[in-house]
C-alpha cells in the first residue's frame, strides 16, 4: 500500500454557526428537485438566524435531497464574494470556479478551486418548514 506524508488542506471558509428555519413559502419553493434558495447578508430575518460565513444556500438536488452549503467561494475566501447559483451549478464571479450541486456534492469542476463549497450537513424538513443548523 501507499501511504502519504501529505495532509488535506482544511477548507478556507470558517465553520460559522447556521440557523435557518425557512418561511412557509420558502418551504414551498423548494419542494421540487432543482429548486434552490440563498440566505444572503442586508436581508431581514427572523430574530436568531445565523446565516454561516458568506451566506446560505439551501437546495434540492436531482436525487430530491436537501442540502445546504456556504455561498462564499473558497478559493476567494472572502464573504463578500458569493456564488452564482445556475442550477445545477454554483459558479465565482470572480475566479470563475464552477461547484457541482447536481446530488448535493458541492465539488469543484472547472477553475482554481481545490474545495468544495462548505457543507452544512444538519438540514431537515419539519412539517411545514425546513431547518438547517451545525
Amino acid at each position: 500500500f501507499i501511504t502519504s506524508c501529505e495532509r488535506e488542506e482544511e477548507n478556507p471558509i470558517p465553520n460559522l454557526s447556521v440557523n435557518i428555519r425557512t418561511p412557509y413559502s420558502d418551504f414551498m419553493q423548494l419542494r421540487n428537485a432543482g429548486s434552490h434558495i440563498e440566505y444572503k447578508y442586508g436581508n431581514f430575518y427572523a430574530a436568531g438566524t445565523a446565516l454561516g460565513y458568506g451566506g446560505v444556500l439551501i437546495f434540492r438536488d436531482y436525487g430530491n435531497k436537501l442540502h445546504a452549503a456556504d455561498l462564499a467561494c473558497p478559493v476567494e475566501a472572502d464573504k463578500s464574494v458569493i456564488v452564482r447559483v445556475e442550477m445545477p451549478y454554483a459558479i465565482c464571479p470572480n475566479c470563475n470556479s464552477k461547484y457541482d450541486l447536481t446530488f448535493g456534492f458541492c465539488s469543484p469542476i472547472s477553475g482554481p478551486s481545490k474545495h468544495n463549497l462548505r457543507i452544512y450537513q444538519s438540514v431537515f424538513e419539519a412539517g411545514d418548514y425546513i431547518q438547517v443548523r451545525n
